[in-house]
């Protein structure tokens, strides 16, 4: 199984090659629109006052639902110094110059946009968890709008419930889906607890509108919320989704393969059983000959040796003869 990465690697490429060519006098000018999971948009740009700032947009469907549980105080912590005037038809923008750029981590920094923005109501869950105050009601956000995918978050005692709906469009992906998911509710040791229920939602979800083709529960106890764990705690459950859709789709493409082979082993066979006709023929008279490629007659009577000259038919003899 692989993990997907956190970054987005169009934008981390897209600004480290402009960050290598900063010292050049005639570098060229960029202007990149990129998709990024859960429907993210990324807008990537130069400046047109001066072609050493480089500005990043972005655009996020629930970013009023993140603003509304710590995303700025995120913004705030890692990108405070970058912030400029917001792009329209984007939630946020920054900037910097290519000549402050120290080294190439800094395009790492803003390919974790995302992924830190999205971090601000788990983050929100946990300093809850574990000052000892209570989120009873489930905090909601709607991480894939196009899909009507949601994510809950809330507080059970000791424990921090993390529960995604999935709605699947492809009705193979369903099928596939399910088994997948069936997988997560082994127990692992030193793992979040994990359960799967089909179309009806779990009794914590009780009073909210969660509708879905199933609902993945994610149970985390303080050992995954601690510090020294957050973060990786944090980026798995936000890939969970895209990691769910990425490993279906790779076993779609495994069974279409073999699917393939499959085929090609019963034409090899099928070709192999192929009878080869005979090519010996009889004319009216009985005598015998071969047909070659070509279509032209050649042989003569049965048992006649190579070379032997072809018997021409007596006058008066054969079908039609006066």
């Amino acid at each position: 199984m692989i993990l997907l990465e956190y970054a987005s690697k169009i934008v981390e490429e897209t600004l480290k090659e402009k960050i290598k060519d900063k010292a050049n006098p005639k570098i060229p000018i960029v202007d990149l629109v990129c998709a990024d999971f859960d429907g993210v948009m990324y807008h990537v740009y130069t400046s047109t006052t001066n072609k050493k700032e480089i500005l990043i947009s972005i655009s996020i469907k629930c970013y009023d639902d993140l603003v509304k549980y710590g995303a700025n105080s995120v913004i705030d912590k890692h990108y405070k110094e970058y912030k400029t005037d917001t792009e329209p038809g984007y939630n946020l923008t920054l900037k910097f110059n290519l000549d402050n750029a120290k080294n190439e981590e800094l395009a790492t920094e803003f390919a974790m946009l995302k992924a830190r923005l999205f971090s601000a109501p788990y983050h929100h869950v946990f300093d809850a968890l574990e000052s000892g105050k209570k989120v009873d009601t489930p905090i909601q956000i709607g991480f894939r709008d196009a899909a009507n995918e949601k994510v809950w978050l809330k507080t059970v005692d000791d424990r921090v419930m993390v529960i995604f709906s999935i709605n699947f469009k492809d009705p193979d992906d369903i099928v596939l889906g399910k088994n997948f998911l069936s997988e997560f509710k082994k127990n692992v040791s030193g793992a979040p607890s994990v359960d799967f229920a089909q179309k009806d939602p779990p009794r914590d979800l009780s009073g909210t509108n969660a509708k879905g083709d199933g609902f993945v529960t994610f149970v985390l106890f303080k050992r995954h919320v601690e510090a020294k764990n957050r973060l990786n705690t944090i980026y798995t459950l936000q890939n969970f989704r895209n990691y769910l859709q990425y490993h279906i789709k790779c076993a779609k493409s495994h069974l279409h393969t073999r699917m393939r082979n499959r085929v090609d082993t019963l034409l090899k066979i099928l070709n192999r059983a192929k009878q080869k006709l005979p090519t010996e023929k009889k004319t009216a008279s009985g005598r015998t000959f071969s047909r070659k490629e070509g279509g032209s007659a050649a042989g003569g009577v049965r048992g006649r040796g190579r070379g032997a000259p072809v018997a021409s038919p007596k006058k008066g003899t054969g079908r039609g003869a006066k």
